[in-house]
């Protein structure tokens, strides 16, 4: 089987241009289509942040009072783990975004050390 040469044009003449008239025709009907597109989009969005971001406070309250129930030493510990490994992949090269969401991880058992209600290391002795 044989594979046909493409033709080579020589350099007098230019490829022939395509037809612009009716895209240029088309342009406003795109255009208007695409805004209203983008309009019905952001009212979806818009409509469902509240939820989203009431299921976001949920969550994050939820994971932070787990994290609140563990030791000090193991907070500490998965803390070190995870800057350890956004560590290693910034020494590895890997994009912004993968380094920041394996670090991400210790901001929230930092916060959560942080965050625990202060207790006397030694109780009070009446």
């Amino acid at each position: 089987m044989t594979t046909p040469k493409p033709e080579r044009r020589s350099a007098g003449n230019p490829a022939p241009d395509p037809d612009n008239a009716t895209d240029k025709a088309n342009a406003p009907g795109r255009v208007s289509g695409a805004m209203k597109m983008a309009r019905s989009s952001a009212t979806t969005i818009v409509s469902r942040v509240p939820g989203t971001v009431h299921a976001t406070q949920v969550g994050a309250s939820g994971a932070t009072s787990a994290l609140r129930n563990l030791p000090d030493s193991t907070l500490r510990w998965l803390a070190a783990s995870s800057v350890g490994l956004g560590a290693g992949m910034y020494l590895a090269g890997m994009p912004r975004l993968l380094i920041a969401a394996g670090v991400a991880p210790a901001l929230f058992m930092g916060a959560a050390i942080v965050g625990r209600p202060t207790q006397p290391a030694v109780p009070k002795v009446r």
